[in-house]
């Protein structure tokens, strides 16, 4: 009986551990391009400043990753995905197009991405890591408003999980060669 026990934690931590991996773990780097109403992105990385390499940055947790040129348009990325798009133009209406395309080092595979409560907002998955933003005259519905998406990625178990999983198939190895004894 208390292998059953044991057995049941092993599956109940791996199931947690799978369900706790960051979509986008902090450091992955990325890397943005933008054309329309503004042709530069300038990220955190150069300190927002307009330099050879600005636009690629990496993932801070808790940071904005990136300004448009014009400076009317931030993006911040977290580490469950989200993707958080803000109009700092200080106008609740964005004039102009704007087309943004962001390259992921690494991780798993991009397989969706949704909006979250706003339409009139293209989201495109372009690649297995990358992802494309566009929006046209858009209307925030308030001034410095912001939209959010999210990507979805293919499940990648962690070197822990599979460490709980082997662990896990071990102690039935044992319960059977056990029970036939």
């Amino acid at each position: 009986m208390k292998i059953h026990k044991t057995l049941a934690v092993l599956a109940a931590a791996w199931l947690a551990a799978a369900a706790q991996a960051d979509v986008l773990p902090a450091g992955t780097l990325i890397t943005g391009q933008v054309s329309g109403a503004a042709t530069t992105l300038l990220g955190l990385d150069h300190g927002f400043n307009d330099e050879p390499g600005s636009n690629v940055t990496a993932l801070a947790a808790g940071d904005l990753e990136f300004l448009t040129g014009d400076f009317n348009v931030a993006v911040d990325f977290f580490t469950d995905g989200r993707v958080q798009v803000w109009n700092n133009s200080g106008t609740a209406l964005l004039p102009g197009s704007y087309a943004l395309a962001f390259d992921f080092a690494g991780g798993s595979s991009i397989t969706g991405f949704a909006p979250m409560g706003l339409s009139g907002v293209g989201l495109q998955v372009l690649g297995e890591h990358r992802i494309a933003i566009s929006f046209n005259n858009l209307d925030f519905g308030s001034d410095f408003g912001s939209f959010t998406a999210q990507l979805k990625v293919a499940a990648v178990p962690e070197p822990g999980s599979a460490a709980l999983a082997a662990a896990g198939l071990g102690l039935l190895a044992l319960r059977r060669a056990r029970s036939r004894a």
